[in-house]
């Protein structure tokens, strides 16, 4: 189904479970929901009355016609969202991108968040680029060198170059999977997303998007639970260590940066426990 935003941006949803409610915030940025949802529905229904939500801009969604994809609109798509559904509280759940319009809305809405669950997120883009460059260079056999934070431009330059070159090799994928039949399942899932520019442009080119927003997480009382993927060369297998959540579990799991498809059992076990407690 789709729901009319006050601005009147048509968004994607759809909803699954009979559990407690959950809104799924995918990666990207402009990614969508489609992949976690066909993969890890099942894993959750019982537990979680799961949202799936493509963001403005992003996958079904349509574009924002005045290309208003700031923070605080997405947060306001997601409190119309809420009151669609009738929801009192839910639990915000946040992957890769995902995690700072989590915690953005956690700090900005803390009486709606029964709780947070989170799964090798960026809190920290610069950081997670930086990851992925230094990364990648290794896999390619070339030397590496860091990149000053406030240089965003040179930044996100030599992240598409490297992608570039990783792309030419194969290599990639090694940044996210550990195996390749993991890989083609999502790619197999992907092939219908329609692709959109503006979202992604538009985060890329706006200094909000590239706060360290770790430091957000200390305000964040909600109870949180934090799975971080061994072998998740895409955000980094220790960005989370940084993160000081007042109220949270920590989890590594043994994959990389989609749990929910490599080790979809240890995905599952570790939510339900976070829950029951």
């Amino acid at each position: 189904m789709h729901m009319q935003t006050s601005d009147g941006v048509s968004l994607f949803l759809e909803k699954e479970g009979n559990g407690i409610p959950c809104i799924y915030l995918h990666g990207g940025p402009g990614y969508w929901s489609k992949s976690f949802q066909d993969t890890a529905g099942n894993l959750l229904a019982e537990k979680l009355e799961m949202i799936y939500l493509d963001q403005r801009g992003c996958g079904r969604s349509e574009v924002s016609p005045n290309g208003d994809y700031s923070l605080d609109r997405l947060l306001l798509d997601l409190e119309e969202v809420r009151h669609h559904y009738g929801f009192e509280q839910w639990y915000v759940m946040g992957h890769s991108f995902g995690g700072i319009l989590a915690i953005h809305y956690a700090e900005h809405f803390p009486e709606r968040v029964k709780g947070i669950i989170l799964f090798n997120v960026t809190l920290d883009m610069r950081e997670s680029f930086g990851y992925q460059i230094r990364k990648g260079k290794e896999l390619l056999g070339l030397d590496s060198f860091d990149i000053p934070r406030d240089d965003i431009p040179n930044l996100l330059s030599t992240f598409y170059e490297t992608v570039q070159l990783l792309l030419e090799k194969d290599l990639f994928h090694k940044l996210q999977f550990q195996s390749i039949p993991d890989k083609e399942t999502m790619d197999r899932i992907d092939t219908d997303i329609q692709t959109k520019p503006d979202f992604q442009q538009y985060v890329f080119s706006s200094e909000e998007y590239f706060q360290d927003f770790r430091e957000f997480t200390v305000a964040v009382a909600a109870p949180a639970l934090v799975l971080s993927g061994k072998y998740d060369y895409a955000i980094g297998p220790i960005h989370h260590e940084s993160f000081h959540f007042p109220n949270a579990v920590y989890k590594v799991l043994e994959s990389g940066h989609h749990p929910y498809v490599e080790n979809p059992i240890a995905f599952k076990n570790t939510i339900v426990e976070f829950m029951d407690s």
